[in-house]
């Protein structure tokens, strides 16, 4: 029968069979994925830049590494003329490059620059050590034992400040003379420094901030001794050891806040007048071009009312000069407060128009225009270029799942993407916006860092991050689709299939979840934590992931329409998501689960319970259980005061549903978790106890909410249940 086809088809057919040989056996030849591969080794490691300080004078900037041959670290200098890097500082000369102290409260980096480039500080277990440049030579900042905090240089690199046995000091680096500014601070008196819920909660790590011309410093005062004090147990002694939290919860009091300046002078301190009530939030403060006058952010205690006021520095007196107001929902602190140096205007962003968007302000508070406006938000202000007039900035205007690099004139003409490869890309502008690194990444591609020109050409490709393994790995690629709710919205989501899928067969689903406010999942974007995702892959699973209703990047009303009421679009928009995945006909509808971690840990909750005829299995870690049990900011924020809105912590909590689980449920939580505290897992172990339902827990001792250190042990058991149960 060969007669029957064309000589031309014949060898078409022999090529076509040969190269699907060559495809099949370089399947065969690619390994999958074990947990090992994943948590015990390297191999899929990114290589990034850490420590990234631009010099002054913008032609270079410097990056801390660790050499993995010597397991030593050195600054790196990268000269962004000619594109060569050499070592700047290294251990071999600088032992206590390797030794910096871990505390999380000793904020700053491992090394830090003086505005004019002639010292290096360098943080060293309980002390300072200072580098001079010119001398190369080390020397020690003290000679007492006293453990000393977040230092930072002055303006002019001639001075230090820092903290110590809980108060303000300055160090003259000529004289080597130490000055106490302050003398209040105490255990639970904080000066310059935040009580936990703060710093969680508004990203806050230093307190403390030098004037333009080094004459004064601003400081925050917290006292957080009328804060609740919650018992953190840790079970492994004998005897077990309870140290103590100050941690509020909804309804409790906060911390009272004041901001106070310091002359350095003569010591003294001035407060701002910010107002008789006390209950409020001061989330962030900053000084004026001018050096007389402070901004500081005032919120209101709802977090529905941000107002911007201006104080003079002699008089504490302060004026409102802007103020943001929400009728139904809250207010970000995420706020760009940018003043130019014409000292006559400032930048703002507000999502007043539903979108987060830059506007431009006169220093009496008077709107002069807005200069981004459409139907996307701006992410991140990254350089402003007075001179020439342009502002650089970070938006979702190419596409809500992905982040790119833009340039706009002040007049708001001109708009102009300048990253051009699909994905997500992150910032860091040279202070002289001439040049910026990009650290740029998609669903292929791990990231990859290069040197970009401000018209946005490529310079130099500093990291290609071209790892090998993903070559020798049969892993699934990530691919992104919407789907409708029965109310019309249209929904974000992600799908990784099966490397071998078949779509004649039914594969169980897993659905990886976070949904909290602002929260985005469903992003073109890399992560190495996917390849335990692509491990389930290659074992017959189907990853899927939505960003519902209240999620970020689609405008403030998509967002705030979780405003007191957390849980219930977390709920309806995942049953959304598994009626849509029964419509698909390789998916098992009866073999549908859910996994997440903190927030992620809450969804799945609710979820199973509220939607318990949905899934099958559900795996939550770190979950908040009922809103009662989380910090007053961050809860009150979305859920409204306790005593204003008792029916929506009530149906917003996974504890008053514990009796409608259906599922299996694995509930896993470090004992020493200082964020989502345990009691969280044991008030729902409690509730499905009484309500005689059968369930798995699994509690690690010591291991605070990362659950850091077991990794591997973690998603082994983790492993094991989806396996076992789904």
């Amino acid at each position: 029968m060969i007669n029957n086809y064309s000589h031309t088809g014949f060898l078409t057919g022999i090529i076509l069979c040969a190269a699907y040989l060559v495809f099949a056996a370089n399947l065969l030849s690619q390994q999958h994925l074990i947990l090992e591969d994943i948590y015990d080794s390297d191999k899929f490691k990114s290589k990034m830049l850490h420590g990234v300080k631009w010099l002054p004078d913008g032609q270079s900037f410097s990056y801390f590494e660790k050499d993995d041959s010597t397991d030593k670290s050195n600054i790196w200098q990268f000269d962004v003329t000619s594109g060569k890097r050499k070592i700047l500082v290294s251990s071999a000369a600088v032992e206590v490059l390797d030794d910096a102290q871990k505390d999380k409260r000793f904020t700053l980096d491992n090394y830090i620059w003086s505005s004019n480039g002639r010292h290096i500080l360098f943080p060293s277990k309980n002390d300072l050590h200072l580098y001079d440049t010119e001398t190369r030579s080390l020397s020690q900042i003290a000679t007492d034992s006293a453990t000393m905090r977040d230092p930072q240089f002055s303006p002019d690199g001639k001075m230090l400040m820092y903290l110590k046995q809980h108060n303000i000091y300055v160090l003259n680096l000529e004289t080597r003379k130490e000055k106490q500014l302050t003398k209040q601070g105490k255990e639970h008196l904080l000066v310059g420094r935040f009580d936990w819920v703060y710093e969680e909660e508004f990203g806050i790590r230093t307190g403390f901030f030098w004037s333009p011309d080094n004459r004064h410093i601003a400081y925050f005062e917290v006292d957080e001794r009328q804060e609740p004090e919650f018992p953190i147990v840790d079970f492994i002694p004998v005897h077990n050891e309870s140290p103590g939290l100050r941690y509020p919860k909804p309804g409790d009091p906060n911390a009272i806040v004041r901001i106070g300046v310091v002359n350095i002078e003569t010591a003294a301190t001035t407060w701002m007048y910010i107002g008789e009530e006390t209950d409020i939030y001061i989330p962030r403060i900053k000084w004026l071009k001018n050096s007389k006058q402070l901004a500081i952010f005032r919120m209101n205690r709802r977090q529905n009312k941000l107002e911007l006021l201006f104080g003079d520095i002699e008089s504490g007196k302060c004026s409102v000069i802007l103020t943001e107001q929400e009728d139904d929902g809250w207010l970000s602190i995420d706020t760009e407060l940018t003043f130019l140096d014409d000292q006559k205007h400032f930048v703002w962003k507000s999502d007043r128009d539903n979108w987060q968007h830059l506007y431009l302000y006169r220093m009496d508070g008077s709107l002069v225009r807005q200069i981004t406006r459409g139907v996307w938000q701006v992410e991140r202000l990254c350089g402003i270029n007075e001179k020439q007039q342009w502002i650089y900035f970070t938006a979702n205007e190419k596409s809500v799942l992905e982040s790119h690099l833009y340039r706009i004139k002040f007049d708001g003409s001109g708009l102009k993407r300048l990253s051009r490869t699909e994905g997500t890309h992150a910032i860091n502008m040279a202070p002289d916006c001439s040049v910026y690194l990009d650290s740029f990444s998609d669903v292929r591609t791990p990231t990859k860092i290069g040197l970009f020109d401000h018209r946005g050409t490529l310079k130099f490709m500093i990291e290609e991050n071209n790892i090998q393994a993903l070559n020798e790995y049969h892993l699934p690629v990530k691919q992104f689709l919407t789907f409708k709710t029965d109310d019309g919205d249209e929904l974000n989501a992600f799908i990784i299939k099966p490397v071998d899928f078949d779509p004649t067969q039914k594969h169980p689903v897993l659905i990886y979840t976070y949904g909290g406010p602002g929260s985005q999942i469903v992003t073109n974007s890399w992560g190495r934590g996917d390849l335990w995702h692509k491990m389930l892959a290659q074992k017959g699973y189907i990853i899927f992931s939505i960003d519902n209703r209240g999620t970020g990047g689609r405008g403030a009303k998509f967002m705030k329409q979780m405003y007191r009421r957390l849980g219930y679009f977390e709920v309806r928009d995942h049953i959304h998501a598994v009626t849509f995945l029964r419509t698909l006909p390789y998916v098992d509808g009866n073999r549908i689960g859910i996994w997440g971690w903190s927030y992620g840990g809450y969804t799945t909750c609710i979820c199973l319970l509220k939607g318990a005829s949905y899934f099958k299995t559900g795996v939550a870690v770190a979950p908040v259980t009922d809103w009662k049990n989380y910090d007053t900011i961050y809860t009150e924020r979305y859920m409204d005061l306790p005593n204003e809105n008792p029916d929506g912590y009530t149906s917003s909590s996974a504890l008053t549903v514990a009796d409608s689980l259906k599922g299996n449920l694995l509930l896993v939580h470090g004992s020493a978790d200082d964020n989502v505290h345990l009691a969280n897992t044991m008030q729902l172990a409690f509730e499905l106890q009484k309500a005689g339902k059968v369930f798995d827990m699994l509690i690690y001792p010591r291991k605070r909410h990362g659950i850091g250190g077991v990794r591997k042990q973690l998603y082994q058991s983790i492993t094991s249940y989806i396996l076992k149960n789904l």
